[in-house]
Parts: C-alpha cells; structure tokens; sequence
C-alpha cells in the first residue's frame, strides 16, 4: 500500500442536503436529479424533465460556469466526466490528478475539493485524468461518494465534508490493485480506471482500465478483473475473472495456456444493473494485443463480450461474446441500455449493446438470447504468421449497422474527379476490407502495405455512448465514421509479441478524409420492430474541409463534424453536440424527426456527455467544454431558462 496523503479544501460554509431514495432505488431516480453517470442504472441516459421544451429552448443561457484555481496545474484540456447530482449538491471530477468536486448546483461556487496524491503511482496509470465521474451511496447525513483514482484505489469520501471516511479500507482507501489475485508491483502495474464504479444496495463494482493495447511492449499483461466491494467496510465481496482461470467455465477457449499470462480484458466502459433482477452487465474490452491474436489462440472468453453477472454473488448468469478472438480492437465501449419494449405485443426485457463496429446488439436482458437473429457470417481469414482468426463472426439482423462497415473503392471521396483519382491511386498499395477483415502486414508477400478498414478503433459507436427514450422505445446513438489503415511488423525491441500494429491512420486526399461523407451521424432506432426512423449528419461541414482550396467553387452536402457526437434525451428534446474535437454548439433536436429546433454557439467543443438536473424549481443542462487549439481548459457550464 502507497502512502495515503490528501488534501481537502472547504470552500463554502453553507452546505445544502435533503433526503435521497435508498441504494435500491436509485435507478428509479427523484425526476429533478441525477444520481448516476448515466443518470439511472439501466444507461439510459434519459430525463423525463420537460421544464425546456421546442417552444422555450430559445432562451437557454448560461447560468454558471465551474473553471478549476488559476493555481491548478496542468491545465486539462479534456474532461469527459458527468456530474452527478444527488441531495441538492453537484459531484464530478476534473484535473490530470483526478480530483473530486462538490459544488453548488445553482451557482457553481465550490464547496469543497479533494485529491490523493499518489506520488510516482499516478505516472504509471494508464489513464490519467479526470476520469468520467464518481458514484454515490447512502442518503442525508450518511450519504458516501465513491471514486477511483488513477493510480486504482478507491476512495470513499464523506458527501457533506469531503474528508475520506476513515472506517472504509484504509483510512478511507482501498487499494484495488492488491485485490486483483496475480502477483504484481502495486506501484508500477499499469492498471487503473476510466468510468466511475456502480453501486447497488452495499455493493461497489469495478471495471478496470489498462494500457492501450496498440503496440504492447509483451504479450503478458496485467488481466482486467471485475472487483466488488463493500460499501460500508471496504472488504471484497466478490471477483469475477475475465479471463477465466484453470478450471473456471471458459477456460477451454484460451489455447496452448495463453490464459496464463494474457491480460487486458478489462470493462472501461460505465457497467449497467438490472435493479429489479440484481443483473449486472459487463461490457469487456479486447485482450492483450488489439490487432494480433496469435500468442492466444483460441475464442478468448470473456473477450470483446457482454457478460451477465448476479451482482449479489459474482456468479456468471450468462454471455454474449461480440466479436471472437478479437483482432481488430473492438473492445465493448458503451455501457448496455436497458429497456422493457413491446416486439410483436410482447414485452421484452432487453438489453442493447452499441459497438464500435457500428452493430446495436439486441437481446433478452435476462436469457442472452438475441430479439432479433444474430447470425454467425464467414470473414476474411488473416494471412500474418501465426495467427487464426476467427472463421465466423455475430452479425445481427435487425436492427440495421447504424454506420458504415467495410470499405471499397465506391466509398472513396468523389467531390471532384480530381480527388477521386488520387484516392484511387492513394489506396493503390492497400487491400480494402470489409468488415472483420484481419491487419494484415506492413510488407505483405503480396506487396501490399497494410489493411485499409471501416471503422476503425475510434469509429462507430464509443464511450460516448447513446440515450433511450423509454416513454417512444426509441434509442438514439451517435456514430463516427472513421477510416484506418491496420499493418502489422515485427519489432523485437519493442515487444516480445511476435507482431504489432505499425501504423493506424488512413491516408488523406489533400487534407480531405479518404472517404465520402457524412463523418459523424445521428441514427433514431425503433426498438419496436429494430428498425431506422432516421439518420442525421452531427453538426455541420467543418471549415477545415468547406475551405479547402481542392473545394473552392463544389457544392458539397453537409458532411457532419469529424468527431463522436454527445448526448443526452429528456422528456422534450434531444441535445446533442458534436464531442471532442467538433464544433462548439450544442443543438436540441425535434426526437420523432431529427429536425433541428435550436442552436447555441459555446466557448469551446463539447467534450463530455450532456445531463440535465431540476434545482429549486429551474431546470439545468449541464456539460465541459474545452479546447487545446485555443489553450481554452476544461470547464463546466450550466445552461438554464431566465
């Protein structure tokens, strides 16, 4: 165990508390508030507040803007955590130490900050910076707030003080990395976390995060166990392995004991909960390398799988595995929706999981069976040495891929005759995959120099995630369409794996993307019958392709921003941004048409998801904006009606 040393500041005297739901109940949330990351449970990401409607969202202005201490340094230039806010008092995250904020909700003046300080165990961590938010329990005057931090230990911190409570772990610290079960350095294991914990009744569940896995420096990595802690004592109650060890039920699809030292496979993603059922879902990442399997032979479960767990025991209720041996870095990024929709007059228990291979994954939340078929589909197999891909793979039915898939010369850029022919000969020395074709290598036999791919590792759908309406069954998922290009080399000084990824970036044509657009989309799906209501392009043509010279005097359709669209659906309204890296306007959309209703201009690009709160009778929209092109930091801004 690191030395444990924070620092908490109390910045307001007055401090604003009323009573809250119990933990089991939280998913089913008091309408004004937003007591998780995805306001409830079941990663909806919906409010059925309607206070802002067509009629009024006009008048939206900012009420508030949270920016860190002048003193704060470094400046964060992304911040992707979602506030909650519970008892009349806002919590998030911000900083590249990951600190925990508790502000007021009315006026954003700080109330209290804390921070660990980790030492030389912050360095290592795979994913440092603010994180995307905490999580809560209890209520009133014993309510706790829960976070983890970039080194991976959990704090508990009292919600009123913010002092950590000292009969949990360790004077308020429990060290996750010493509960993983493999032996390790705590202090230089690369292994942290992204997405704020669940908490349900006096249970706190953990997906971890760990290095990307692009370029591994070795085969054998630290494996991404799923921790469950209790809520009062800080003790385990249970851990699920994601890799299955000798014994355990899926151990038979690791190959020649490459479950022994592979790792990854950790759930980065927020996780979701079925409250009624105790259901947990584990949406879990690839494993160790991205782009070549062949040191773990084999279907790798619980790789790249949706995984149903009894949160009360740990035990395996059932799984879903998305995509087999995953060699293309496709990891489960969003966390499952939960919805109860009528399909042919029945109701049906679902879950949806949203995938980087621009899938909606639809099925029974409580059997695993698809709503729809899923049918396994022949893809292309891997020419690299050692490697075996899988000869099938899980393509549902319905609904339709919400984005495209796969990439021919039909979908190169065709704004000019001009452009189309460089395009032609740019990717004159790839091969052009469709979807689920392997990388292949960097100096193939065949003289080709890569795999050009759609999506790529940032396409389709991302942790962004998406919002369900659950009052018109209609899920709404934000997608980008991003080309890459995937070759594979041999780099003995690098890694011990026999191959790793070379390059990842698709060539451009004259500064333009290699494809046709749109680049980023909004789809409306039915969950009814699985089917499109309506596609959107997210935002507008950015002024790095309108003003390119190679367009002067084309008309060209509006392509959509180049970046992951955000979101969030309240009872009236969609509102949507085009993320990180877009525009800075936040828009709100007519939800049955996708129309457009308003616009409002920020101080930078929206880089983290939307949420919306009520507070003494005012209803607040609520996200950060920033900027790295314009040195513009992270802030938080609350938008609401005079």
């Amino acid at each position: 165990m690191t030395s444990v040393l924070f620092r908490t500041t109390t910045c307001v005297a007055v401090l604003i508390g009323t009573a809250l739901p119990s933990a089991r109940a939280q998913s089913a949330a008091a309408d004004g508030e937003w007591p998780a990351y995805h306001r409830d449970l079941a990663g909806t990401r919906y409010s059925p507040l309607a206070d802002i409607t067509a009629s009024n969202v006009k008048s939206l202005r900012i009420a508030w803007t949270w920016r860190p201490d002048s003193g704060s340094a470094p400046p964060e230039y992304k911040n992707e955590s979602t506030p909650l806010m519970v008892d009349g008092a806002l919590y998030f995250t911000t900083g590249t130490n990951r600190a925990v904020v508790r502000a007021n909700p009315a006026t954003g003046k700080s109330v209290w900050r804390y921070e660990l300080d980790e030492h030389l165990r912050a360095a290592v961590a795979p994913r440092r910076g603010s994180g995307r938010g905490v999580a809560t329990w209890g209520s009133g005057n014993t309510r706790r707030i829960f976070y983890v931090t970039p080194g991976f230990q959990l704090v508990a911190l009292d919600a009123a003080t913010g002092k950590p409570i000292s009969s949990f772990g360790l004077n308020g610290v429990v060290d996750l990395k010493a509960l993983l079960g493999v032996p390790l350095d705590v202090n230089t294991a690369a292994i942290g976390s992204s997405s704020p914990p669940l908490v349900f009744e006096n249970t706190i569940v953990i997906g971890p995060a760990l290095e990307v896995g692009l370029r591994p420096t070795s085969k054998r990595n630290v494996p991404g166990r799923i921790l469950a802690i209790d809520a009062k004592t800080g003790t385990v109650r249970w851990r699920f392995n994601t890799i299955p060890q000798a014994g355990e039920f899926g151990n038979d699809t690791w190959k020649d004991s490459s479950w022994s030292y592979t790792g990854n496979t950790g759930a980065w993603a927020p996780l979701s909960l079925d409250a009624t059922r105790g259901l947990l879902y584990l949406p879990v990442e690839a494993a160790t390398g991205d782009y070549y399997g062949g040191h773990r032979p084999g279907d790798n479960l619980f790789s790249s799988t949706l995984v149903c767990l009894d949160i009360r025991t740990g035990k395996r209720q059932w799984h879903y595995q998305i995509v087999h041996h995953d060699i293309w870095d496709l990891d489960v990024t969003t966390a499952p929706i939960l919805a109860d929709v009528r399909v042919d007059g029945k109701l049906v228990p679902m879950v949806v999981q949203l995938t980087k291979q621009s899938f909606a994954y639809v099925l029974n939340r409580v059997t695993g069976k698809p709503v729809w078929p899923i049918v396994e589909r022949a893809v292309p197999a891997s020419d690299a040495p050692g490697e075996h891909a899988s000869p099938t793979q899980p393509f549902p039915t319905k609904p339709a891929a919400f984005d495209r898939q796969g990439i021919s010369v039909d979908d190169l850029i065709d704004f000019t005759p001009s452009l189309r022919a460089k395009a032609l000969e740019l990717v004159k020395p790839y091969r052009l995959g469709k979807l689920f074709t392997p990388a292949s290598l960097s100096q193939a036999a065949d003289g080709t120099r890569g795999t050009l791919i759609i999506p790529g590792s940032l396409g389709g759908a991302n942790w962004e995630h998406g919002a369900f309406d659950p009052e018109n069954g209609i899920v709404y998922v934000g997608s980008h369409t991003e080309a890459a290009m995937i070759s594979l080399v041999h780099d003995a000084k690098r890694s011990d794996m026999d191959f790793i990824l070379d390059r990842g970036s698709a060539p451009t044509v004259d500064g333009l993307p290699l494809v046709k657009p749109p680049y980023s989309r909004i789809t409306a799906i039915d969950l009814h019958t699985g089917n499109h209501l309506w596609m959107r392009p997210s935002g507008d043509t950015p002024a790095t392709i309108r003003d390119n010279p190679a367009l002067r005097g084309v008309n060209i359709p509006n392509t959509g921003g180049i970046a992951r669209p955000v979101m969030v659906a309240t009872k009236t309204l969609l509102f949507t941004a085009e993320g990180w890296g877009g525009a800075p306007v936040l828009r709100a959309l007519n939800k049955r048409t996708g129309e457009e209703i308003w616009r409002m201009t920020l101080p930078g690009s929206v880089s983290s998801s939307p949420m919306t709160f009520r507070h003494a009778g005012k209803q607040y929209v609520a996200f950060w904006v920033d900027d790295p092109r314009t040195q513009h930091p992270s802030e938080l801004i609350a938008l609401a009606l005079p």
